[in-house]
């Protein structure tokens, strides 16, 4: 038999192989009992909107144009400054400052989102900052540098002056009109926004656009299209969905769950909300919760409907059951009454 003769390799010594790396200020290797003790000093985890958004995390909350993105965080926001549960979904936090940058409304159409008919404004908190971020003039000011190291200069900046432990970036994908430098600004921003979650302890929320999304199907981590690789950045990742239902109604569903919270709300589970003015207050009222394809639009005219229904009928016969056929078919397992009409049209009742 022919013998095996490994290729023998010379080691590199310690200095060869670190001569370029840096390694002075970097911690030693913990062993488990430095970690666990080092986890009991940590801040404890809790809910800031229930299990979709936690403190301690970069959450990112995507949706189309004119679905209610801003006014969705800025409801969250306003609840999160005040200590108080945004719709039913726990809070366990006393008032927190929250800084929000807005580069969606001027000062004028801020006002009139939170000002009713008779010119009475809503009673914001003084915990809660938010502003807008002067691009052009902080770019003439610094022509050297980059766009990247000025937002965040800025951004330390104002961190500084009102000491927040929330962070609300609304929203990512404008910042790539700021700017002719080729770098990826979205990705870049995500980078140094981690970077700064850890530094300063916050909680972050970054809101981001959409390409428009197709309403007959449901949302997913792929409803980012170019912005997909955003939500590798992110701790927890939710969406908004605009119904079949009516002009205002939206649904709130999450994509990616916490580390620490679970997958509650998803296809099965989508929170249902009004969009509607109470008082000055343009913000989202809970309904209900119903499966995602419930809300959304339907496209099966009589000759793609047959096509599914004689799917069905192979499916069913190969032994899968009515609600693995809903699963399949139509998005919702909730949906198997619909496959029993479909495979038995002179009964009613699913067995």
């Amino acid at each position: 038999m022919k013998q095996f003769n490994p290729i023998l390799i010379k080691p590199l010594s310690i200095v060869e192989r670190n001569e370029s790396i840096i390694l002075d200020n970097i911690p030693g290797i913990r062993n488990s009992v430095q970690r666990m003790q080092d986890a009991k000093n940590l801040p404890d985890i809790m809910p800031l909107i229930g299990d979709i958004w936690q403190t301690g995390e970069l959450h990112l909350h995507f949706a189309d144009t004119g679905v209610g993105k801003s006014t969705l965080a800025v409801a969250e926001s306003d609840k999160i400054s005040k200590g108080e549960n945004f719709l039913f979904l726990n809070n366990h936090n006393n008032p927190m400052t929250v800084l929000y940058y807005d580069f969606e409304l001027s000062d004028r159409q801020f006002r009139k989102r939170y000002t009713d008919d008779f010119g009475n404004e809503y009673p914001f908190s003084e915990r809660f900052y938010i502003d807008s971020i002067d691009f052009p003039e902080l770019l003439k000011a610094n022509p050297d540098k980059s766009f990247e190291d000025v937002l965040f200069a800025k951004i330390r900046h104002d961190i500084d002056m009102v000491n927040p432990q929330i962070l609300v970036f609304d929203n990512i994908t404008y910042l790539s009109m700021q700017t002719t430098q080729k770098t990826d600004v979205a990705l870049e921003t995500m980078r140094r926004l981690i970077d700064l979650k850890k530094e300063k302890s916050l909680s972050i929320l970054v809101l981001a656009h959409t390409p428009k999304i197709d309403l007959t199907g449901p949302l997913t981590i792929n409803s980012l299209a170019g912005s997909k690789h955003l939500s590798n950045f992110a701790d927890s990742v939710s969406a908004i969905g605009k119904s079949s239902q009516g002009s205002n109604i939206r649904y709130i569903k999450q994509i990616k769950p916490s580390r620490n919270g679970e997958m509650i709300y998803d296809i099965e589970n989508v929170i249902t909300c009004e969009l509607v003015k109470k008082g000055s207050m343009l913000t989202f009222e809970f309904i209900d919760f119903n499966t995602e394809y419930e809300h959304l639009k339907q496209r099966d005219n009589t000759e793609q409907r047959n096509e599914k229904i004689e799917i069905a009928k192979e499916l069913h016969t190969s032994g899968k059951r009515y609600d693995e056929i809903a699963l399949e078919l139509l998005g919702s397992k909730s949906l198997k009454g619909t496959i029993y009409k479909w495979l038995n049209p002179k009964n009613q009742n699913p067995v």
